[in-house]
């Protein structure tokens, strides 16, 4: 029995404690078993696709996704998380639509200006990307993904110095999430590439090394919204051990 009771609420509460945890597996069983108490609780099913995009199984939390915002017409998140889920899934001109319409009713709402620049990062329009997210900063989102796209964006377009800023802020936000949750793939995953960006790949293979560690097998990660698995880890690893390795003896 729940402390609360044998109720929606209870179990509601209890999966989003587990979300924070990081336990999503009991998370999703929280929020279903809500659900099944109380079906016009649509914030639970529109937690449980959450939970299974934050799994890296975005083409499971698609359609929970888009029922919640169907269902939630208020609701800003639920249209937001289906537009991320659409970027897991390399759906990017269906996210596109779907940020864009999102900014037609809330113009201010800058992680809708965020995904834009994500579609636009995908199809290689790094000077589109740049400003988008500068918009987004400028709206208030300050947070690791920000930094951390903004810093590839700018390498991209040989806006070297804004580059460099940004990863650093980056690394600062990153190492909070790794102090609060050390034994979490995804922070050290995250800043290793932030130390690739920056050229200290011995620091990033050590973080690398460290995610592997970490890994649970078979499993797919989705934080801040980068995905990765095992095998990007080892593909990581490999490129940086490639760079790292001393130039073959001549003659």
């Amino acid at each position: 029995m729940l402390f609360g009771g044998e109720t929606a609420q209870s179990y509601f509460e209890e999966g989003l404690t587990a979300a924070m945890k990081g336990d999503l597996e009991k998370a999703i069983g929280y929020f279903r078993r809500a659900y099944e108490l109380d079906c016009s609780l649509h914030s639970a099913q529109h937690q449980i696709g959450r939970c299974l995009l934050r799994q890296g199984n975005a083409e499971a939390a698609l359609p929970l996704l888009r029922s919640a915002a169907q269902k939630m017409p208020v609701s800003v998140s639920p249209v937001l998380d289906t537009g991320f889920a659409l970027l897991q899934l390399r759906h990017i001109d269906e996210a596109r639509k779907t940020f864009s319409s999102l900014l037609q009713t809330r113009p201010d709402e800058p992680r809708a200006v965020m995904g834009l620049a994500y579609c636009a990062f995908d199809r290689g329009q790094w000077e589109t990307a740049v400003n988008l997210v500068q918009r987004s900063i400028e709206m208030g989102r300050v947070q690791f993904d920000t930094h951390f796209l903004l810093a590839r964006a700018a390498d991209k377009s040989d806006l070297i110095d804004v580059s460099i800023s940004h990863y650093k802020k980056a690394e600062e936000l990153i190492n909070k999430t790794i102090e609060a949750t050390p034994d979490q793939a995804a922070g050290y995953y995250l800043r290793g590439h932030v130390f690739w960006g920056l050229g200290q790949l011995g620091a990033a293979l050590d973080d690398m090394e460290n995610a592997e560690k970490y890994m649970q097998p078979g499993r797919r990660y989705y934080a801040y919204n980068e995905s990765f698995s095992s095998e990007d880890i080892c593909a990581a690893k490999e490129s940086l051990r490639a760079a790292l390795a001393p130039p073959p003896s001549k003659g």
